[in-house]
This record gives C-alpha cells, sequence and structure tokens, in this order.
C-alpha cells in the first residue's frame, strides 16, 4: 500500500521515491521533529506507517462536509465523547490526523498525549481527490483498534464504511449511495445521518 500514501512534489521532479535507502520513523522521533521545530504545521504531513507523509490539499466542499459533520455530532454525540478535527491520533507506527473523529473520554484525559486508535468510536476522512490515499488508511485504523471509519467520497458521491470487530478482524468496505441513509450507534445514541443532506448540492459546489 506504500504506493497509495505517497505523493509527489513538482519542487522534487516526478520521481516517486529515489534509488536509495529509505528513512522510516517511530511515532517517538516523529513528535520529536515537530519539539525540534523540523517539522510545522505549515509542513501539512503525517506519519503514516512510518513514513512522513504531505496531505492533500482541501477544496471548499470538503470543508462544507466536515463542518456539516461536525455541527451534526455535536448535536447528538453523549458527554462522555469528544469530537476532534484534524488532530492526531496515535498508533503503534503511525499518526494521522483524521478530519474528525469521535473519541471516548474527558478532555483531562489528553492534555499529555494524543488519543489512541482503540479510544476512537468513530474516525472519518473526506476525500477530494484522495479516495485511494483514505482506503489505504483502514488497515492502519483496524490494527489500531478504531472501531469504525467512514470516508465521504466527494467525487463519488458516496460514503464508504469500515466496521471492525473487537478483535480487529477486518470487514471490507460497504458503499451508500448520497440518496442512502446511515445510522451509528455511539454510547446509547443511534444517530441517522440523510446522506442526500450532504451531497445533493454537491455537484455544483
Amino acid at each position: 500500500m506504500l504506493s497509495d500514501l505517497t505523493n509527489t512534489d513538482s519542487e522534487w521532479g516526478s520521481a516517486i521515491a529515489p534509488p536509495w535507502p529509505l528513512r522510516r520513523f517511530t511515532v517517538s522521533q516523529y513528535e520529536q521533529l515537530g519539539q525540534l521545530g523540523i517539522l510545522t504545521p505549515e509542513d501539512h504531513v503525517e506519519l503514516l506507517e512510518g513514513w512522513i507523509v504531505e496531505k492533500m490539499n482541501h477544496g471548499p466542499m470538503h470543508g462544507y462536509i466536515v463542518r456539516f459533520l461536525s455541527d451534526w455530532l455535536h448535536k447528538q454525540i453523549p458527554l462522555d465523547f469528544l469530537i476532534q478535527c484534524q488532530l492526531p491520533i496515535t498508533t503503534n507506527r503511525s499518526q494521522p490526523e483524521p478530519d474528525l473523529s469521535i473519541i471516548r473520554g474527558s478532555h483531562q484525559s489528553f492534555r499529555t498525549r494524543h488519543p489512541f486508535g482503540h479510544e476512537c468510536r468513530l474516525v472519518i476522512e473526506v476525500a477530494d481527490s484522495s479516495l485511494e490515499r483514505d482506503r489505504a488508511k483502514a488497515e492502519i485504523y483496524r490494527t489500531a483498534g478504531v472501531q469504525e471509519y467512514w470516508i465521504f467520497d466527494i467525487p463519488g458521491q458516496s460514503l464508504h464504511r469500515y466496521v471492525f470487530s473487537q478483535a480487529g478482524q477486518r470487514q471490507e468496505e460497504t458503499i451508500f449511495s448520497a440518496k442512502e441513509i446511515v445510522s451509528i450507534i455511539i454510547g446509547n445514541i443511534e444517530m441517522t445521518l440523510d446522506l442526500g443532506s450532504i451531497f445533493s448540492d454537491s455537484r455544483s459546489a
């Protein structure tokens, strides 16, 4: 899946990777790069399976969906869950920054660390042009203990849903069209989302 997670940079030419040994980083080493100021928020990167990977640029529709979902979630989730937007979660070899995460715990729980995957009830990515990269992340989230993973595919007008068992067994994705309704239970609350309310105007956006 490495080819799904790499990116080209016009400043360096068209080569995907050089013909020399590459260096993978641990989560601790990656965090130290940020603490030392070697990596800054302006670098727009995240750690995936030990590789420092550039994040994709976001279009207006991406922002619209993230704000829509954030508002929908804030109105309904139980008090013992938190919502975080484009902030890190920590796994053994990765530190992705999904568009939205629903985390079990209190604000005090995460003063000195990022949430772990097994503390995530739901992780959401919104894909402008990054669907294959976001699908490749499913295995990262599964092995980290994330319970459920959603990808909103803007060009495809669809939701790709992965539900992982408590044992972390892989489940193939289920794809919902813009005309369908999807439900999820968070805590003791069942939340229902009409996908048409998100995608109905996206073709003209």
